[in-house]
């Protein structure tokens, strides 16, 4: 088995920098090529932590574990719901832990979740290490399946049709006659960030990155990449959110800014919330089949000879949900 000064060697660097990258430490400061060669070293060299290998040689249990990243993030609730349901209904439990808590490590979290044996690990994917750190730990002894991002370890990816959300959302906005119009990204390079542009760009073939501004999945890092986009290209009249939380935090930023939504700007976001239809202005959406998101992870995790490294697309369609964002160009 690898160790810590294996991975050290193999990336060039000493082993309190592989420590610090398995363990997740926020205060480490090194280049992203560093980072990258630890991570391939680790894969390659298919390195376990101590504390996961002991606890994956232990018995296994009817127990399931789901890994978000902030479970304050009112989007995962419907996705939860989902995966609680097919939970239930195979007998099994579903553990619940938060790879973006403060109080918790990658490591850590390999204890929480394998220290008791699991039947299968579920990771709502966000780009980050710890996702490849606790895959990689996991997927010995069993199914892995990660939701949206895709993860390099052999993991099955599941995902909603990203592409049509987001071709959906600006269609309704091309139809309603506006020509300039802004995105507020997710996470730049995330696969399902990537297809969303895409959806985008068939219908605005000549969509410029420079009405790009990506964003964390909330509600303040809305606000601020709204902000700056409209302070750098105030020509434009309409905006796509790919993450219904940073569609919020543009309405944030609309009433401080005194301009009005939908008449100085229309704002479409991807995915539904409750809260969208009970805002000041209520929010036109695209609904994603978020529970059957949850509900058929649960179900694939499960199932007999899951195939790693492939893709699953819910087949149900997103719909757009037509509410008082969003209307033509005044």
């Amino acid at each position: 088995m690898s160790t810590l000064s294996d991975i050290a060697k193999a990336a060039g660097v000493s082993t309190g920098v592989v420590s610090r990258v398995v363990n997740g430490d926020t205060t480490l400061r090194i280049s992203k090529d560093t980072r990258d060669r630890v991570l391939k070293a680790i894969e390659d060299l298919d390195y376990t932590p101590n504390v996961a290998a002991r606890s994956l040689r232990s018995a296994r249990s009817a127990v399931l574990a789901f890994v978000v990243h902030d479970v304050s993030n009112s989007v995962y609730r419907e996705i939860l719901d989902g995966a609680q349901s097919a939970a239930a209904e195979a007998g099994k439990s579903l553990v619940l832990a938060d790879a973006s808590s403060s109080h918790q490590s990658p490591a850590g979290l390999l204890r929480l979740i394998n220290g008791g044996g699991l039947d299968g690990l579920v990771i709502q994917g966000s780009g980050e290490d710890a996702d490849e750190i606790i895959a990689r730990a996991a997927r010995r002894n069993m199914p892995i399946v990660a939701l949206q991002a895709r993860l390099t370890t052999k993991a099955h990816l599941l995902r909603v049709n990203d592409y049509e959300a987001a071709r959906i959302a600006a269609e309704h906005l091309h139809e309603l006659g506006h020509r300039e119009i802004g995105c507020i990204a997710t996470g730049e390079g995330l696969s399902f960030t990537n297809e969303r542009l895409r959806g985008i760009k068939a219908i605005y073939p000549g969509f410029s990155d420079k009405n790009i501004r990506h964003s964390d999945p909330d509600v303040e890092a809305g606000a601020l990449a709204t902000a700056a986009l409209l302070d750098d290209r105030p020509q434009l009249t309409a905006l796509i959110c790919l993450n219904v939380l940073g569609a919020v935090g543009a309405l944030r930023t609309m009433r401080r800014l005194s301009l009005d939504v939908p008449t100085d700007l229309s704002i479409v976001a991807v995915h539904d919330l409750a809260l969208a239809q009970d805002l000041a202005t209520p929010l036109t959406t695209v609904q994603t089949p978020l529970f059957e998101l949850g509900k058929i992870a649960i179900e694939l995790v499960l199932s007999e000879g899951l195939e790693p490294r492939a893709e699953t697309i819910i087949e149900k369609s997103p719909e757009l949900i037509l509410r008082k964002s969003t209307a033509p160009p005044s």
